[in-house]
């Protein structure tokens, strides 16, 4: 946000938000076709010329969402809502526009990127399990660079921007490091599904994010899918390995691409671990 701020690229939140009442009126008040309606407002704000800033100061608290499934739910609305706005203003963004700056542009498109990367993640994934069987049971060629490079390359510099960040920008600890990456990574179904319905589908209801202790427990597991592909992941992983007989690298290379892909998977578990063992000892204390 501070560097946004030294380019006029805010990405507006809704959260501590304060705008010009003419100004927002001028770009035509919140619209409705998006559930991500704070960020489409500022980037209206920019197509029209005007200014935003950034301060670090604080003037208030936000709640973190009670539950796995809350976070799930917050994250599914924002990647969503970041599709929308895309679909609606592509056109802004082409190099051609006078509409926005090359900074704003840049900022924009390199936010919605995660939500895209993370997709890619899910996708490349059930591919390469799709993959699996031809290996074993037909001996296909690996066609190692699109299956293998790019995601250990992704999944490196995703691991290295996370800690660099964390570490020397928010001050964390390893553990509490480690916690945050793990919670973003747990996130990349959720994110798939997101962009895939921010491509296919209109007007889906906004959810709220259950906050402030009143979270209505459910039966339901929200990783459910998390646990099968974790669990297929891991399977291709062994089959390849062990059925390997020729001694193949990129076989090797291939299966070991598929254990660092089931890592956010595994991490959703996780997650889904320690929520229970906190609510578990809330219990007995």
């Amino acid at each position: 946000m501070v560097e946004r701020n030294e380019e006029n690229a805010i990405v507006a939140h809704g959260t501590m938000l304060m705008t010009r009442l003419s100004a927002m009126k001028e770009v035509g008040d919140w619209t409705t076709y998006t559930i991500v309606e704070d960020s489409e407002l500022g980037l209206r704000l920019f197509e029209a010329g005007y200014t935003a800033h950034y301060t670090n100061r604080r003037y208030g608290w936000g709640l973190l969402p009670d539950t796995v499934e809350a976070f799930r739910t917050q994250r599914h609305r924002w990647a969503y809502g970041a599709i929308q706005i895309l679909k609606k203003h592509w056109r802004h963004f082409l190099p051609s526009s006078p509409t926005l700056t090359r900074y704003q542009k840049y900022h924009f498109v390199a936010g919605w990127f995660f939500w895209l990367s993370d997709a890619f993640g899910a996708l490349t994934a059930f591919l390469n399990i799709f993959w699996v069987p031809f290996i074993i049971f037909v001996g296909v060629t690996i066609p190692t660079l699109p299956l293998t490079l790019p995601i250990l390359v992704a999944f490196l510099v995703n691991i290295l921007h996370a800690f660099i960040l964390y570490r020397t920008r928010v001050k964390m600890t390893i553990k509490e490091t480690m916690l945050s990456a793990i919670a973003s990574m747990s996130l990349q179904l959720v994110i798939f599904k997101a962009v895939y319905d921010g491509f296919v589908k209109d007007g889906l209801p906004f959810k709220r994010t259950e906050k402030g202790g009143n979270t209505k427990k459910t039966s339901t597991n929200p990783i459910k899918y998390e646990m099968i592909l974790a669990a297929l992941l891991t399977i291709s992983f062994l089959a390849l390995y062990f059925t390997n007989y020729t001694r193949i690298t990129e076989i090797y290379v291939f299966s070991f691409t598929l254990l660092v892909q089931s890592i956010p998977y595994y991490s959703a578990i996780v997650l889904r671990w320690i929520e229970l063992n906190s609510a578990k000892k809330k219990l007995v204390a």
